[in-house]
């Protein structure tokens, strides 16, 4: 499953009369009276072969960033759940793995670094294309800046500065941001092995601390420490306190990112194989990563304690469970991961809106690429700029722990909408196979249904539990976003040309 989804030979692609989507298609077609309109064919001019499979992988690994995305929301998802934190993320994790499934059958039958709204756009609509391509700018924009907004509490964290001014945490976090744009803009071969070798620090510093947390809260039982009990494994947690739903949009945020390697398929070796691989071994890999992290650290402190400080809480839990100094090294780790998604994040997000300019849905500009390190350099640096302007707005107008709970819920929405779109595009596309094979029917229907059910699940259960200020926001990005989708379609944008319908009728598979 994770090497050989059925493969798509050009002459697979057929034409097919419009119909349910025929009406859009139509308003597309006035416009082009108006307007002459070609559909243009994208030119990309990317570095090929700059990165392999496992290149790939940690690029999945990084810009979820177990040790970044477990200290602030450690005290979040064990609040929401009860303590059932184990049995939240491996739920949360099958729709992570549905998901990937469909990112490697779509990137055999097209390979580009806008993913999935050109995806959707192929086979379904280029209207709901261009929606799903402003729900990533707004997932990714979001995730960047949920990046890179706890760093400069837990890097002043080190010279024993426990409540940093505003103005303290803006110099640490534009001197960061900056370096990082540097870095993304310069080539995804110095971005891979940049990677690594922060990676192999975190992971090694997690593990030390994970196994020490589990020695104390399993099997020593220290006291300060909280007890588990088989309430743990139950969906609703400890007294029934707990939320399913709840859980589970914390687990998307978890997992966000895991799609990042996916963006590079154009740079990627083997790019019809290999970033398909990527991404679902991303998943399988993070499920046991974030379980085994989560659950042997959660009941390292009180449950007040915990609440108390949930801005910073794997260095805390460290420190409790050690001293000050193991507090600290701690801190480290969650300062490399952060370095490490941001700088992750800024290069998928380049690839997209490099993307978005070849498709004339972004100023001309963002489709240019360096002639010497053949990355999309203009796009890294205007996104790096936006990183950081946007971040420092949020720490000199909000409270951390305020911005970050409206940014979270956010960003997990807004990578649900695309991600169900990519199911979609996957069920549209490949609809021919599905009566084919046992397997065809389980990976082009029944596997993509279920991880859109689980989604748009998780989405409805979620919108209630939001603040009044995070579903205005939420309304409001996509009110935006359909705004913009009319003004380019009124414009005569060539991305909204009428195209034949698509779909896949053989599998080699």
């Amino acid at each position: 499953m994770l090497d050989s989804p059925g493969l798509v030979a050009p002459n697979d692609v057929i034409s097919q009369p419009a119909s349910w989507h025929s009406g859009l298609q139509v308003a597309a077609s006035r416009y082009a009276s108006v307007v002459s309109i070609a559909r243009p064919e994208s030119v990309h001019h990317l570095e090929k072969d700059a990165i392999k499979l496992r290149d790939g992988i940690v690029l999945g690994l990084a810009t979820s960033a177990p040790g970044q995305s477990t200290a602030i929301t450690m005290a979040a998802v064990v609040a929401a759940t009860s303590y059932a934190t184990g049995p939240a993320i491996l739920i949360g994790m099958l729709p992570m793995l549905a998901i990937a499934l469909c990112y490697q059958r779509l990137n055999h039958w097209k390979q580009n670094c806008g993913g999935p709204y050109v995806w959707v756009k192929e086979s379904i609509s280029p209207y709901l294309g261009f929606f799903i391509a402003w729900s990533m700018l707004v997932a990714f924009v979001l995730a960047i800046v949920s990046n890179i907004l706890p760093f400069a509490p837990a890097f002043l964290s080190l010279f024993g500065i426990s409540s940093p001014s505003a103005w303290a945490a803006i110099v640490v976090t534009t001197v960061l941001g900056l370096s990082l744009t540097g870095i993304a803009a310069v080539g995804l071969k110095v971005t891979a092995r940049f990677q690594w070798s922060m990676a192999a620090i975190e992971y090694g510093v997690l593990l030390v601390f994970s196994l020490i947390g589990f020695w104390a809260v399993f099997i020593r039982r220290w006291p300060g420490t909280v007890h588990p009990t088989a309430a743990w494994l139950h969906l609703s947690g400890v007294g029934g306190k707990g939320s399913l739903a709840a859980g589970l949009l914390i687990a998307v945020y978890l997992f966000t990112g895991w799609d990042a390697p996916m963006y590079v398929n154009e740079e990627t070796t083997e790019r019809r194989r290999n970033p398909g691989r990527a991404v679902v071994w991303s998943v399988v890999i993070l499920a046991p990563i974030f379980v085994w992290l989560i659950v042997s650290l959660q009941g390292g402190v009180s449950a007040t304690q915990l609440a108390n400080n949930s801005t910073n809480a794997l260095p805390f839990i460290a420190a409790h469970l050690t001293n000050s100094f193991g507090g600290k090294v701690m801190a480290f780790a969650v300062i490399l991961s952060i370095v490490g998604t941001t700088e992750a994040s800024l290069v998928a997000v380049s690839r997209v809106t490099y993307s978005m300019g070849t498709d004339r849905l972004l100023p001309s500009a963002f489709a240019k690429v360096h002639p010497n390190y053949g990355t999309p350099t203009y796009s890294a640096v205007i996104w790096g700029l936006v990183m950081v302007i946007v971040t420092d707005l949020c720490i000199g107008i909000a409270t951390l722990a305020n911005a970050f709970s409206a940014i979270v819920n956010a960003e997990a929405l807004a990578f649900i909408v695309f991600y169900s779109a990519t199911a979609l595009a996957t069920i549209v596309f490949y609809r021919r196979l599905a009566t084919k094979t046992i397997k065809d029917l389980f990976l082009v229907l029944l596997i993509p249904l279920g991880g859109i059910a689980m989604l748009v699940w998780i989405f409805v259960k979620s919108i209630p539990g939001l603040s009044s200020t995070g579903k205005w926001c939420v309304l409001g990005a996509g009110i935006l976003g359909l705004v913009l989708m009319a003004i380019y379609a009124a414009a005569g944008s060539p991305f909204f040309a009428p195209a034949p319908e698509v779909s896949a009728n053989t599998s080699d598979s």
